[in-house]
């Protein structure tokens, strides 16, 4: 980005120049997803008083629709959409301590500057088309030889360079080589066939941002977006280390204008949170900056988060970059693709967290083993999952004559929990029954979140005494476990075939015998352990 003030002086214009040098940098927000366009401004700063312009070209990735805008400091751009013809005008008024001048922005659509180094002009066509499918708006050149590669870097400016790896009398390794020995830092992304993984983990060593086979090309829009965050984030860390306190107002800038969770942590005390990080999590800034680490983090992924936490102690250079799921506020499980690094604050040393929320993709990656056959937030069957079960173990049973049984938990009261403790409390006791569930059963029972507060398990060649010794081994380690923890749980049973053919039928018999953990009946019944 240039920064060009029209006259030299101090005052107000300097000072706008030098907050524009060092704030405002190519930005990803969540629109880059779902709107088309990437947008170049151009921000003229007025110092009325002293009569002095500084100029900026900046260039804002998914800047589209109202309310877009760039912050400065605390503040955000308050943004009217003007009449004029050939383009958007915006009159803005920049709210901060420094500026408090009249800023016109006016929005013209501008491509992404893409270089593909390649000799196959079909697979260059290949790459603009599926980036351009994904409503990137991009303006791409190619080029084969290293000769035009390195004359090109050398005079022209590109966001992003997609290369192949095999390019006959050279290859992407030479490329990535060529382009950091003119000092640049543009994000480089390996596009190419069957690559060896000992080739592959020394090009991300190297310093490639990402490697995107050819026969996977759908992955080239999502990588080349999250080569251009990593670039933003690297920059926030390298701001943040060098003097936190001296960038506090152009780091909140730039981390209140991505899409990525930005938390700083000091032990398990969050020092603080952007607005991504409120947005994906639900939490307002007050709440987050109250919470332990361990109550955003999902109790599945706590051992994760420990172990990268001890392999970044014993070694300093190990990979860090892990995925873990959260809790938001709301009880919803989240996926999130974390980067973890370190800064000072105060001389004091602290994490800096980055998080890019990948649930849509997680859920996406729908596979026979996994995917879709199983609840998100505790891991077991789905209801409709044992409901398949349910009929292929009535089919043995018509086959053997032996029977099974149905053993069905209620969470009492779960929605009224939720209410007064919070959906985060809720989801821990989900969580909580879900793993005693899994340490008493046989490995050929299957276990169920059957509805939002109950868990359906089916007992293969299992009699009624089996299923109650089964349920008092369960309340057993429930009164050990869930020590303090105010829901009541009950417990039902159905045997097939005597309470009927179908998983409906075994369900309202179920229900109709349900009782406490201890024996009592449901009414009565209240976990006090």
């Amino acid at each position: 980005m240039a920064v060009r003030p029209v006259a030299d002086g101090g005052g107000k214009a300097r000072e706008a120049t030098q907050l524009l040098q060092g704030s405002i940098l190519p930005i990803l927000t969540s629109e880059v997803v779902v709107a088309a366009g990437i947008w170049g401004l151009r921000v003229s700063v007025r110092d009325f008083a002293s009569r002095r312009v500084a100029d900026a070209d900046v260039r804002v990735l998914g800047g589209t629709g109202s309310g877009a805008g760039v912050g400065f400091g605390e503040a955000r751009f308050g943004i009217d959409h003007g009449g004029r013809r050939g383009g958007r005008v915006y009159s803005c008024r920049v709210i901060d301590e420094v500026l408090s001048n009249d800023v016109n922005v006016t929005a013209t659509q501008a491509p992404l500057r893409v270089l593909i180094v390649e000799d196959s002009p079909e697979d260059f066509d290949l790459c603009v088309r599926t980036v351009e499918k994904a409503k990137l708006n991009i303006s791409a050149v190619q080029v084969a030889s290293r000769e035009s590669f390195h004359d090109l870097v050398a005079t022209n400016t590109y966001d992003v360079i997609l290369s192949d790896y095999n390019l006959g009398s050279w290859n992407g390794m030479e490329t990535l080589g060529i382009l950091r020995q003119q000092g640049r830092d543009t994000p480089f992304i390996l596009v190419t066939g069957a690559l060896g993984e000992e080739k592959a983990a020394q090009c991300i060593r190297e310093g490639a941002a990402d490697l995107v086979l050819k026969t996977r090309l759908s992955a080239l829009p999502a990588a080349v977006c999250r080569a251009l965050s990593d670039k933003i984030l690297r920059e926030i860390k390298e701001r943040a280390e060098a003097s936190l306190k001296e960038n506090e107002r152009k780091f909140r800038v730039l981390a209140d204008s991505i899409a990525s969770a930005v938390l700083i942590y000091q032990g398990t005390q969050c020092r603080y949170a952007n607005r991504a990080a409120q947005t994906l999590t639900g939490y307002s800034g007050e709440e987050l900056l109250s919470l332990s680490s361990w109550d955003l983090i999902h109790p599945d992924s706590h051992s994760v988060v420990i172990e990268h936490g001890l392999a970044r102690l014993r070694d300093k250079e190990a990979a860090v970059r892990y995925e873990m799921k959260i809790l938001t506020k709301q009880g919803e499980v989240r996926f999130w693709d974390v980067m973890p690094g370190k800064i000072e604050i105060e001389s004091e040393p602290a994490g800096l967290i980055t998080a890019l929320d990948v649930t849509d993709r997680k859920l996406a990656e729908v596979t026979p083993e996994r995917g879709g056959y199983h609840d998100p937030l505790t891991g077991l069957l789905t209801g409709a999952q044992v409901q398949i079960v349910f009929r292929e173990e009535a089919k043995r049973s018509e086959r053997t004559g032996r029977s099974f049984a149905l053993l069905l938990l209620k969470l009492e009261a779960l929605r009224q929990n939720n209410q007064e403790l919070g959906f985060a409390e809720g989801s821990r006791v989900l969580c909580k029954l879900a793993n005693i569930i899994g340490g008493v059963c046989r490995t050929s029972d299957r276990a169920s979140r059957y509805t939002e507060d109950e868990f359906v398990l089916i007992l293969p060649e299992t009699p009624l005494a089996g299923a109650r010794r089964l349920m008092q081994r369960i309340g057993e380690r429930l009164k050990n476990e869930l020590r303090g923890l105010p829901p009541a749980i009950s417990a039902g049973i159905a045997v097939f075939p005597q309470d009927g053919p179908t998983i409906e039928h075994a369900l309202r018999s179920a229900r109709r015998t349900l009782r406490g953990m201890d024996g009592r009946p449901t009414k009565e019944f209240a976990h006090s352990a």
